[in-house]
């Protein structure tokens, strides 16, 4: 095995939530290693329970700034009040209580990586001291005059719509672009098809571990209904499930529906159901026009309204062929009635 196989096997089994083969899955997770070695700030953007944090891990992780700290924090449980300290640091007496020295999160986090969770949810004041910091790359502790240079690479992470925020005033503009010089998206689990399968019998495997015991298998029944599920919680609530069948419920040699805690309300698989609908009939249209232009990109695109590369990006997001190359195109009787070109 390759060096590559090798990380990429390390990888998995450290992070086994980054397992999947779905269009959608691979193309994040193909994306990783040029992140990583990029040494750029990050926005990672994804529902609650898709993986954000992991995914920033991994970046860490294949990053060569792995020898040094991941540094994790919420940016919405920190007051006003606290944030410099919090941040940078203070010295022994610089306010009431500061009876020693205390490193910040940039100084644990030096020549590391810095995961700031939830960036939609920052205040105000902690958006202005963030944008400060990474304009300047350096900064002073509380109660200190000298200034410290930095060396910490920014991840971020959200599920809100940042870019929506900005007209509203509630988002600064510059930071958001300083933040994302590289973004990237998580599908959602409901996107990623069989990898929900995949991931059922990994997060299985690694319950009974933890009980010593062999890995079930999965009821047929239960498949299918883990396939059909919407997954409001995504992959956090598949791993909540896994861990409930075997170590609550008693769940051993098989898995099956009685093992598994209730599923959400009729109202969220009937919106998975919309969703579920409307996918079906935007690859209803791709084929269609793929159909129509007999395989030249160019033109399906052109049909659809859309840029030859944003046809590709759906091409491989269904799971049809992404190819670059265009098949030629030969007008019919009927495209020259219709005034094609």
């Amino acid at each position: 095995m390759d060096h590559d196989g090798h990380a990429r096997g390390a990888r998995e089994l450290e992070f086994p939530e980054l397992l999947g083969d779905s269009p959608a899955w691979r193309e994040v997770r193909d994306a990783l290693r040029r992140i990583a070695e990029s040494d750029l700030p990050v926005l990672v953007l994804g529902e609650t329970g898709t993986g954000k944090e992991l995914v920033a891990r991994a970046i860490h992780t294949m990053s060569e700034r792995r020898r040094h700290g991941f540094v994790a924090h919420n940016c919405g449980a920190t007051p006003d009040s606290l944030i410099e300290s919090e941040l940078f640091g203070h010295a022994r007496g610089a306010f009431t209580g500061a009876v020693a020295d205390r490193a910040g999160l940039f100084d644990v986090a030096d020549r590391g990586t810095l995961f700031l969770d939830e960036i939609g949810d920052a205040s105000a004041l902690l958006q202005m001291k963030l944008l400060r910091v990474l304009q300047e790359g350096e900064a002073r502790r509380v109660g200190e005059v000298r200034l410290r240079r930095l060396d910490v690479r920014i991840v971020s992470a959200t599920h809100r719509r940042v870019e929506e925020q900005i007209p509203t005033g509630s988002f600064r503009a510059d930071l958001y672009y300083r933040l994302s010089a590289v973004r990237i998206e998580l599908p959602p689990l409901r996107e990623r098809g069989a990898d929900v399968l995949l991931l059922a019998r990994t997060f299985l495997a690694r319950a009974a571990a933890a009980i010593g015991a062999p890995a079930p298998a999965l009821a047929p029944e239960l498949a299918e209904r883990l396939r059909r599920h919407a997954w409001p919680g995504n992959v956090r609530e598949l791993a909540n499930g896994c861990n409930y069948a075997v170590r609550v419920a008693g769940a051993r040699e098989v898995v099956e529906s009685r093992h598994w805690p209730a599923f959400q309300s009729v109202a969220a698989d009937s919106a998975r159901g919309l969703h579920a609908e409307t996918r079906a009939l935007e690859e209803r249209r791709l084929r269609e026009a793929l159909d129509r232009s007999r395989g030249n990109k160019t033109r399906a695109a052109r049909v659809l309204g859309l840029s030859r590369q944003g046809l590709l990006k759906k091409l491989r997001r269904y799971g049809l062929d992404a190819s670059a190359d265009d098949a030629p195109f030969e007008p019919t009787e009927l495209d020259a009635l219709e005034g094609a070109p």
